[in-house]
């Protein structure tokens, strides 16, 4: 095993998804990059699911990376992922991952700690389903019951929120943590149980490739949410119940589950 204090600049090889001309992937790495981007920093051009990759001289264990945000990228590091090991499958995004980035001011460095994960490969990686990326996500003030709010949401957004992966539901975590006002026990997002069977799907259509049950404490209904207040995990809860919940704008992949009302004048539940 290679020593764990490593030098990246002095030590390590970088290639990119797609390069921006002028922006080649080893200025992240020449120890030049200035806050404003203009001396030495990376850029990828437009495309789907961009990464960068550092190769280092050997399998070290990797403690501490520095990223440097440039002031005009905005909210272009928000949702990357960082995953550190040994296997170049799917470009080295399937390592094991040590972070997801959020929230770096324009033109600070942020820190981030690995706390000694072992690998040869240090990846930067932005899936397009990875919040920010043609995805909005709302929290709604208003209180209702679960079919009321999946066609809230229908009405003026897109559906009720569909969690694909841990990035997502971090996002969420993050979301409910800074909310503005009081919310309900639990909130409601759009998983469904199917009625005459026992498995759950997402309203929105995607595949449920990704779960995230507290199957501690479970209510016997269809309806699925997630709780205000003990993050990351989903609960069953009573449909009828009136709750706060969670509006997204953005891509799915695959088809809307249809949903009908007997009545779109009064909500479809009472209190």
């Amino acid at each position: 095993m290679a020593a764990s204090t490593i030098d990246v600049p002095l030590r390590g090889a970088a290639v990119q998804s797609s390069t921006f001309p002028g922006w080649s992937a080893g200025r992240a790495v020449d120890g030049s990059c200035s806050p404003d981007g203009h001396l030495s920093c990376t850029h990828t051009d437009t495309t789907d699911n961009p990464w960068w990759r550092l190769q280092l001289d050997g399998v070290h264990r990797v403690s501490v990376i520095e990223i440097t945000n440039r002031n005009i990228a905005r909210d272009r590091l928000d949702g990357v992922e960082i995953h550190i090991g040994n296997s170049l499958v799917n470009n080295g995004n399937d390592n094991p991952r040590c972070a997801i980035v959020h929230d770096v001011p324009d033109g600070l460095t942020h820190t981030v700690h690995c706390w000694g994960m072992e690998g040869m490969y240090v990846n930067f990686y932005k899936p397009s389903n990875a919040p920010g990326v043609g995805m909005n996500v709302t929290l709604v003030g208003r209180r209702l019951c679960w079919s009321d709010a999946l066609l809230h949401c229908r009405d003026h957004h897109r559906d009720l929120l569909t969690l694909r992966g841990p990035a997502e539901q971090e996002m969420v975590d993050r979301l409910v943590a800074r909310a503005a006002f009081p919310l309900t026990s639990h909130l409601w997002v759009g998983l469904r149980r199917s009625i005459l069977g026992s498995s759950w799907f997402w309203m929105s259509g995607d595949p449920m490739d990704f779960t995230q049950w507290d199957e501690a404490s479970q209510e016997p209904s269809p309806c699925g949410a997630v709780p205000s207040t003990e993050r990351s995990t989903w609960r069953q809860r009573f449909c009828g119940e009136h709750l706060n919940f969670i509006c997204f704008t953005g891509p799915t992949g695959g088809k809307k589950v249809r949903f009908f009302s007997t009545t779109r004048v009064k909500p479809t539940c009472k209190n």
